[in-house]
């Protein structure tokens, strides 16, 4: 049986996700966002979108946050950051992935404001890991995901939590 604390603070983790996405968003880039699909379950492999940005967060957690961009968006949320600089066309893909990496950095930073009652030792996070063009994430053993879609003017974004399976319950939705 899952542990019921733990499930509620991963439950926990994901509105805060959702909730930080929508807000940086809308108030940094005037980006309205609006969810869509749900899904959760046993996972042999994440499809992913075309460009994604992975942070692990450790301690309590032992999750992976992987944040998943429609060429769209992420052309959108890198075209605003870079308004007013000189970029070079051999840079783009540098300042795209940077976008991307910078845009979750900076959502999930916001995140630990939410969650560091649930931690005093503080909530550990990696650097971000920016994968473009890249189409699926290999699971590992006995891993479970919950995602949410995210849609935009400029296209869709997918939100997935992936952790241990004690996180889940046996029905494969994500315990609550």
């Amino acid at each position: 049986m899952p542990d019921k604390q733990l499930i509620d603070e991963v439950e926990l983790v994901m509105q805060s996700v959702i909730t930080r996405t929508r807000s940086y968003l809308e108030s940094e880039f005037g980006i309205g966002v609006g969810e869509t699909n749900l899904g959760c379950g046993a996972m042999d492999s994440l499809t992913l979108l075309d460009m994604t940005a992975i942070i692990g967060m450790g301690e309590r957690f032992n999750l992976l946050i992987v944040v998943s961009f429609q060429e769209e968006l992420i052309t959108a949320l890198y075209q605003r950051m870079t308004e007013g600089f000189d970029v070079q066309p051999d840079e783009v893909d540098m300042y795209r992935e940077s976008a991307a990496g910078e845009a979750v950095n900076t959502i999930l930073g916001h995140c630990t404001m939410d969650l560091q009652h649930l931690d005093s030792r503080g909530i550990l996070m990696t650097p971000p890991v920016v994968l473009h063009q890249v189409k699926t994430i290999r699971s590992m053993k006995n891993a479970m995901f919950y995602s949410q879609s995210l849609n935009t003017v400029f296209g869709r974004m997918n939100i997935s939590l992936v952790g241990p399976a004690e996180l889940f319950d046996a029905r494969l939705d994500y315990a609550k």
